[in-house]
């Protein structure tokens, strides 16, 4: 179990510069609209997973006018530098430079539950499997690896597939058996979490929203881990066409439901919320089953939740041995009303300026 004791930012987003200490197992971090709340929280998740929660490109963390940003953060168990500048990212751990970014994937550890969630359900399944890649990838070096290749194999036979003349079949039967190989062992693993995920999710929907509704998540397939070759042969004269690869795990998808139907078209603002934070407490619950105790990032929640399943949130929490808690709130009298009852003398608040 890691805490982190301080982090040091340098032109990172609305930071030029700015250093913060922890000491308490519950953090709140207050301040208006605009003073870098959720900023902060987004470079705590940075420091686990050498990205951003909410960018996609690393050039969006960087301070209007400046080349390049740096994540110092300081846990009891060891350094963590995150360095960008001009395209170029670099990772250290007590001062050694990680050879391949990805050996500092699972480390530590990190929760994030914030209002873009909502996207999980609203959104495409892109999102999804992002989601699930990453829960995975966060308990499983091999999970990682087998991702990355698949991936970068996906790649290459989608260039190829691109050449509209003298295709090379030789080569697309390679492609073909890399994909299938790696595919293989992803659905492997995703089947393994879809089975332990859903009784999980409706358990904590149960106790978070108090309704009997039931919540389910279905894992879509693309084909049994045997059969992957074979889909990939038999789908070979349309991907020519597509000129894409139609198939795969990369296509696969999660279908959300409460009483049977669709989470998406069915479910309230309320039942979905409380759907995405049993999610997130599934995934808590999953990493500490594998021996991880990560960093739990809660962003406006206060504005997300009504009281009674802010209280029952909490309550929950209480099940779980978490490395810390970290909350965004406006309003630091109300956020150490709600969590003392919980958190009692271990609550620190850290205020921001704008």
């Amino acid at each position: 179990m890691s805490f982190l004791q301080k982090i040091s930012l340098t032109q990172f987003r609305n930071f030029g510069s700015g250093s913060f200490r922890f000491t308490a197992p519950v953090t709140g971090i207050t301040g208006l609209n605009g003073s870098g709340k959720t900023n902060l929280l987004d470079a705590i998740y940075y420091l686990c997973y050498t990205k951003s929660y909410f960018q996609s490109r690393d050039s969006n963390n960087v301070q209007y006018g400046t080349e390049g940003f740096r994540i110092d953060g300081r846990f009891d168990s060891g350094q963590v530098v995150c360095k960008w500048k001009e395209g170029k990212k670099t990772i250290e751990h007590d001062g050694v430079l990680y050879e391949k970014i990805t050996e500092h994937i699972g480390r530590y550890t990190a929760v994030m539950i914030a209002p873009d969630d909502i996207a999980l359900i609203n959104e495409g399944s892109e999102l999804r499997r992002k989601f699930m890649d990453g829960l995975l990838s966060q308990s499983s070096r091999d999970y990682l690896e087998h991702l990355l290749l698949y991936q970068k194999v996906l790649v290459q036979r989608n260039a190829l597939l691109r050449q509209a003349q003298q295709l090379n079949h030789e080569l697309l039967d390679i492609y073909d058996a890399q994909l299938a190989m790696h595919g293989a062992c992803l659905i492997r693993e995703r089947e393994q979490l879809s089975e332990q995920l859903p009784a999980r999710v409706q358990s904590y929907y149960t106790a978070l929203s108090g309704g009997a509704e039931q919540v389910d998540l279905q894992y879509r397939r693309s084909a049994a881990p045997g059969q992957l070759l074979a889909l990939l042969q038999h789908s070979r004269r349309r991907d020519i066409e597509y000129r894409r690869t139609l198939t795969g795990p990369h296509t696969e998808d999660w279908l959300f439901t409460i009483s049977g139907n669709p989470l998406k078209a069915h479910a309230s603002q309320g039942q979905k919320k409380s759907f995405l934070i049993s999610l997130k407490l599934a995934h808590i619950h999953w990493l500490l089953q594998q021996g991880k105790h990560p960093l739990l990032l809660l962003d406006d929640i206060f504005e997300k939740l009504d009281r009674e399943r802010l209280k029952r949130l909490f309550g929950l929490l209480q099940q779980f041995s978490l490395s810390q808690i970290f909350i965004s709130h406006t309003n630091g009298d109300e956020l150490l009303n709600t969590t003392s009852e919980y958190y009692k003398d271990a609550v620190e608040i850290l205020g921001l300026t704008a």
